[in-house]
C-alpha cells in the first residue's frame, strides 16, 4: 500500500510529487520554475530523520533556532531531523529546480539507534545520538548518490513497474547517504586529488547531460552544478569525452529522439517536444545532420 500526491505548477512550470511507501519511506520530489520569485515560511515542522539534495538550482533557508542562514544548492547534501518551530524559505524566478528527498519512519530509525552500525559515516551517527533538532551539510561529494536521484527524477510513478523502481532506487539511495565518504581520500597526493575531484565533476556533469534531455543546461549552469569554473568544464569535458559539450548535448537528444520514435512509436513532433526541440523544423535538420535521413523517413519505415 501506498500514497501518492502530486502537484502539478500553473502554466507548465513543473510539479512537486510525494509517495509514502509500504516501509513507512517518504519520499519527494520536484521539477519546476517559477516565473516570480517566492517567500514563505513553514511552522511547527517534524521529521524523524531525513535528507535531501538538489540536482538543479537554488534557496534560501533561515531556521532561526538553528542560527542558521544557507544558500542551498547542488554542491551539498543536507540532513535534517528533529522539531523545527520555523523555518523560513525564499526561491529565485526563472531558475529551474530540481530536488530528491527521502525520510524514515519513527520504527526504522529506532532500529538504526538500537544497532547503531559502523558502517554508517560520522555524520549521520552524531543525528541519530541527537534528541534536539538537527539540520546540516554531509561531507564528501555524494556523486553516486546524485545519480541515483536523477534516475529518480525522470521515472514515471503512474506506472507500476517504474514505481517499483523508484521505491528501490529510494533504499539504494538512503544506503549512499548513510555510507558518504568524508572526502578525506586518505593515501592520495594534494595532485591526485585535484586530478579526482576534476575527473569526477567531468563524469557528473556528462551525467546530467545524458538525463537532462528536455532542457538542456547552459555551460554556466552546468559548470555551477559540477562545481568547476567554465573554462576548466569546457576544456576537461572535451579532453576526457572526445567532443565539446554542445555537440555532445546534441547527439545524446537526438539518439533519444530516434529511441522514442523507433522503439516506443512516438510520432516525429511528440519526439521533438520530448528532447526540447519547440521548432519541428530545425529539429528535422539536426536530426537529418546527425544521422543521415529525416525522422519522417523513420517513421514512414517503421509504419511498412
Amino acid at each position: 500500500m501506498h500514497r501518492h500526491e502530486r502537484l502539478r505548477l500553473a502554466n507548465d512550470g513543473g510539479q512537486i510529487e510525494h509517495l509514502c511507501f509500504a516501509n513507512g519511506l517518504l519520499t519527494g520530489r520536484g521539477d519546476y520554475r517559477l516565473e516570480q520569485a517566492h517567500a514563505g515560511s513553514y511552522q511547527d515542522t517534524e521529521t524523524v530523520f531525513g535528507a535531501g539534495l538538489l540536482l538543479a538550482g537554488h534557496f534560501d533557508l533561515e531556521i532561526r533556532d538553528l542560527r542558521l542562514r544557507e544558500r542551498i544548492s547542488t554542491d551539498r547534501i543536507w540532513i535534517h531531523s528533529g522539531h523545527f518551530p520555523s523555518m523560513r524559505y525564499c526561491q529565485p524566478p526563472g531558475e529551474r529546480l530540481q530536488s530528491i528527498t527521502v525520510e524514515v519512519s519513527d520504527s526504522l530509525l529506532e532500529s538504526w539507534r538500537e544497532e547503531s552500525p559502523k558502517s554508517i559515516n560520522a555524520s549521520v551517527r552524531r543525528a541519530l545520538r541527537r534528541s534536539g533538532p538537527t539540520f546540516e551539510a554531509l561531507p564528501g561529494t555524494g556523486r553516486s548518490a546524485r545519480l541515483i536521484a536523477r534516475r529518480m527524477l525522470h521515472l514515471d510513478t503512474t506506472d507500476l513497474c517504474e514505481r517499483l523502481e523508484f521505491e528501490s532506487l529510494a533504499l539504494d539511495l538512503l544506503v549512499r547517504l548513510l555510507r558518504a565518504d568524508d572526502g578525506s581520500e586518505p593515501g592520495l597526493t594534494a595532485a591526485e586529488r585535484r586530478d579526482r575531484r576534476l575527473r569526477v565533476a567531468l563524469e557528473e556533469a556528462r551525467d546530467i547531460l545524458d538525463t537532462d534531455l528536455t532542457a538542456t543546461p547552459t555551460i554556466a549552469e552546468l559548470a555551477r552544478r559540477v562545481g568547476l569554473n567554465e573554462c576548466y568544464l569546457k576544456t576537461g569535458f572535451r579532453q576526457r569525452f572526445g567532443s565539446t559539450i554542445g555537440v555532445y548535448a546534441r547527439a545524446q537528444r537526438l539518439e533519444h529522439a530516434r529511441r522514442l520514435i523507433e522503439r516506443e512509436g512516438h510520432g516525429v513532433q511528440e519526439a521533438a517536444q520530448a528532447v526540447g526541440y519547440s521548432s519541428l523544423g530545425w529539429f528535422s535538420s539536426c536530426f537529418q545532420s546527425h544521422f543521415g535521413y529525416r525522422p519522417s523517413h523513420l517513421g514512414r519505415r517503421l509504419r511498412h
